[in-house]
């Protein structure tokens, strides 16, 4: 008779279900549905996000929940590196996620730890500027102003500076941080399983191919 599955292998079982059956309902993303991607550039100060230097990225500002409007929700920052690596960081303080009134008001961080060399870092973006209020229809009259700037940090070493410039509304990237990841940064703890179980199921449920 067959063992019973593990307690990690049971959550990531039912993760992946409930993605999928949200992802179907919604006809898109379970989660972080409303967002917008933007053209950028990342101007790498330190490893590991790169070589040093400026490069262009691609980065999708959301809500978390999709609430409509500027109602508050747990926002979220994707980022697609040079290197083909996807940071996906969310409104709060390290695990616990803040729901936030503007894209700009507070810290993002990723919910994951990530493997860089021996040691294991929780990667925080830093906004400055204008407040821009939690609703993506709003971010290109942003935008219009000047860009969206966003300081990287990890361990209290300063990374990289991100500058969003141009709205793509015509556009969209499916941002995966497990699927997407490198043996020299990736990130890790008990949630990467859990983490690739939901994504493989809201793109099974939207009928999406892997990033």
């Amino acid at each position: 008779m067959p063992a019973a599955p593990t307690r990690p292998s049971a959550l990531a079982s039912l993760a992946r279900v409930v993605a999928r059956g949200v992802a179907g309902l919604r006809h898109g993303r379970a989660l972080h549905r409303r967002g917008l991607l933007l053209a950028g550039t990342i101007t790498v100060e330190a490893a590991p996000l790169g070589e040093p230097g400026e490069h262009e990225v691609r980065a999708r500002l959301s809500k978390g929940l999709s609430l409509p409007g500027r109602l508050p929700d747990v926002l979220g920052l994707a980022v697609r590196l040079p290197s083909g690596v996807d940071l996906l960081l969310s409104t709060g303080a390290g695990c616990l996620p803040v729901p936030r009134r503007t894209f700009t008001s507070g810290p993002y961080s990723s919910l994951s730890p990530y493997v860089y060399g021996t040691g294991l870092y929780r990667l925080v973006a830093r906004p400055e500027g204008e407040r821009v209020p939690a609703d993506p229809a709003l971010l290109p009259g942003a935008l219009a102003r000047g860009p969206l700037v966003f300081h990287l940090w990890a361990g209290g070493r300063y990374l990289a500076r991100l500058r969003l410039h141009t709205a793509l509304p015509g556009e969209d990237l499916t941002f995966d941080p497990v699927l997407n990841s490198r043996p020299c940064l990736r990130p890790a703890g008990w949630t990467v399983r859990l983490r690739r179980a939901a994504y493989e199921g809201s793109r099974q449920g939207r009928g999406a191919r892997p990033a």
